[in-house]
């Protein structure tokens, strides 16, 4: 079994998507482990980094009851989960409301001050470590594909078939470095497992637009 540093899996990810990428793309992530995933990409690209900061929809204080997630201005509802925990639709709609409050907030502290890049017409990499909970993926890639993404490619080093699944109809290109029969291959693990904080998001995200101010 391989154990793979986040960096390492940002810099196996660059040279796959060499092949399927020909542009200047931007480079984005969901999670703060896959922001320090996708700032390998973004550094191998000479590419804007920039975060689109998913949140969960779930009742408060209620195992076992996520119903879908919110990124950006997009949301993802799953009605059979809402029909399965008895949630009325005006209580929804508030939890709508305060996640997508909580994913501005977000999106602020992680730029650490920076502006986001127009997602408009561009083609886009969304960048994972594996790691996040699949709904939060997929109303990510939703959240791009509504700003009008020009192309979506997903990359991780693994996935399961239903994300795979529920990415198509916004981002049916992807690239893993594990078939998704074998994500048992790999543990993704920084070393002395150090966390990611926010400060880090913020220094990468800093980081790469200075790079691409300094290059145009």
């Amino acid at each position: 079994m391989l154990m793979l540093s986040r960096a390492e899996v940002g810099r196996r990810l660059a040279q796959g998507l060499g092949a399927l990428v020909h542009e200047v793309p931007l480079v984005t992530a969901v999670s703060p482990g896959g922001v320090r995933v996708a700032s390998e990409v973004a550094r191998a690209f000479e590419a804007p980094l920039d975060v689109v900061p998913a949140y969960r929809l779930e009742v408060p204080g209620r195992d076992h009851s996520l119903f879908g997630a919110v990124a950006n201005g997009s949301a993802i509802v799953l009605p059979d989960r809402v029909r399965a925990l008895g949630l009325p639709e005006d209580y929804v709609t508030g939890l709508v409301a305060l996640a997508r409050q909580e994913v501005d907030r977000d999106a602020r502290a992680w730029r650490s001050g920076a502006l986001p890049v127009a997602v408009l017409g561009r083609t886009v990499v969304l960048v994972d470590d594996g790691l996040t909970d699949g709904v939060l993926i997929a109303a990510a890639a939703r959240a791009l594909h509504d700003q009008d993404a020009r192309r979506i490619v997903y990359a991780a080093p693994m996935a399961t078939p239903e994300l795979l699944a529920a990415l198509e109809p916004c981002c049916a290109e992807h690239l893993l470095l594990f078939a998704v029969d074998e994500p048992q291959r790999a543990v993704i693990c920084d070393p002395q497992f150090e966390q990611t904080t926010r400060l880090d998001v913020g220094t990468m995200v800093r980081r790469s637009r200075a790079v691409i101010g300094a290059l145009s």
